[in-house]
């Protein structure tokens, strides 16, 4: 598996929160649709492709940790409200384990679109049922970036299917010019650090014998079918995973932590990445976390 950092340049606004588990499955779909079956036993051999979230420009998502462990040695106790607004940390003040200098990151406005439901037959609102609807919309004024670790003999064409997806618009409403970006691969900045602490950089399933403990917020993931799959219940069954900035303490240190499952259905199997690369850190007094 070889570990690749991509730098993103936002194009267009985003109607999708582009969280690493979300790529994946846009990647995995138009791979399908073009006849390709690289991914087809995803539930039964190691995953051979992990996408992480995209977030700020040389930043990460500030690790999901009791408050005590952001004191600096000078000080007594954190401030929680300004410690919430500060959701982001340099990936290197991360690994170094200086842990308090998390910062407040201003890289996006998020805002409400509206728009109408359109009768497809009739190409009105439907008169009297005049159905204006919104839509949540993201502005990203600053480069982002991503990391995706990948197996080498499909490195080139995920690749290449990442930046069909930025051409053509990521997520919701990709086709009315949403979700479009440009990728350009630049040197990787993880470092290699003996720890057995790790952060998640995309939402997990926290199933694995590797993991000892574990530090982190819930986000459920409610998907959607596509295509045919779509006409009778859409809906696969929603998942409660870990959400990004996930903390864990491992028994053995490892490239990637988490596990996948089916979140379909007997009649329409389905299955998602719950997989997070690991970004190994130094935790300065792990007495914060009341187990050692």
């Amino acid at each position: 598996m070889e570990l690749l950092t991509l730098k993103v340049t936002p194009l267009s606004h985003f109607a999708t929160l582009p969280k690493g588990d979300t790529i994946f499955g846009q990647i995995v779909a138009y791979l399908f649709l073009g006849g390709d079956k690289t991914f087809e036993n995803y539930l039964e051999v190691e995953p051979k492709l992990i996408v992480s979230d995209m977030m700020p420009y040389g930043y990460v998502y500030r690790p999901n940790l009791p408050m005590d462990c952001f004191k600096t040695d000078k000080s007594e106790e954190v401030d929680k409200k300004d410690l919430r607004k500060r959701g982001f940390i340099n990936l290197k003040n991360l690994q170094n384990g200086d842990l308090h200098l998390c910062e407040k990151i201003s890289f996006k406005d998020e805002f409400i679109t509206v728009k109408n439901s359109i009768n497809r037959v009739s190409f009105t609102t439907d008169g009297a049922d005049f159905a204006p609807y919104g839509v949540d919309e993201k502005c990203y004024f600053k480069h982002l970036w991503m990391f995706i670790l990948v197996d080498s003999s499909i490195k080139d064409k995920i690749l290449t299917t990442i930046s069909q997806i930025g051409k053509f618009g990521f997520g919701k409403d990709g086709n009315l010019g949403k979700g479009n970006f440009e990728v350009e691969i630049i040197e990787n900045d993880i470092q290699s650090i003996d720890s057995k602490y790790a952060m998640s950089i995309s939402p997990t399933i926290l199933k694995d014998d590797n993991i000892e403990n574990s530090w982190y917020e819930p986000f459920t993931r409610f998907g959607k079918f596509g295509l045919n799959n779509a006409h009778t219940n859409a809906f696969k069954k929603p998942v409660i995973m870990a959400d990004s900035g996930a903390v864990v303490r491992l028994k053995e240190k490892v490239d990637y932590f988490g596990s996948c499952l089916n979140n379909g259905f007997e009649n329409k199997p389905s299955f998602l990445q719950g997989y997070s690369i690991a970004i190994p850190f130094i935790l300065k007094g792990a007495t914060c976390l009341n187990i050692d």
